[in-house]
């Protein structure tokens, strides 16, 4: 398949997910960190370098957005993405809640067709 920006092994297949108008993967490191009374820090890094993509979509569809509503439901999921080194790598991820606002609307069935300012993070485990 050919990759997108960002994909996911969703029920055995890789989905290419919606080509996100804002994209900051970033890392960062789990610690137990601290000053003492003499301000100086101890460092304690319990893991480092865990990926977190914050992603935001300027309008999808509902198909789109159900598509990434349904990941949150999810435990854990592999994701495929573009780090900030230029690298693709794939990381076990759980996804943070979906935010958006409704834009448009189906006058004969009340859906909601489209949707604008579309939010979710994906965060490593």
């Amino acid at each position: 398949m050919d990759d997108g920006l960002i994909t996911a092994y969703v029920n055995g297949s890789w989905v290419k997910l919606p080509t996100p108008s804002e994209y900051a993967p970033s890392y960062t490191h789990i610690e137990n960190s601290y000053r003492d009374v003499k301000g100086k820090l101890h460092r304690d890094i319990v893991r480092k370098n865990l990926a977190k993509i914050e992603c935001g979509w300027n309008a999808l569809d509902n198909t789109q957005v159900a598509l990434l509503q349904s990941l949150y439901s999810l435990n854990s999921l592999p994701v495929r993405f573009t780090d900030n080194f230029g690298n693709r790598v794939t990381k076990t991820m759980y996804c943070g809640p979906l935010s958006r606002k409704s834009a448009m609307q189906d006058k004969n069935t009340l859906k909601i067709i489209l949707m604008t300012e579309i939010a979710m993070n994906f965060i490593e485990v």
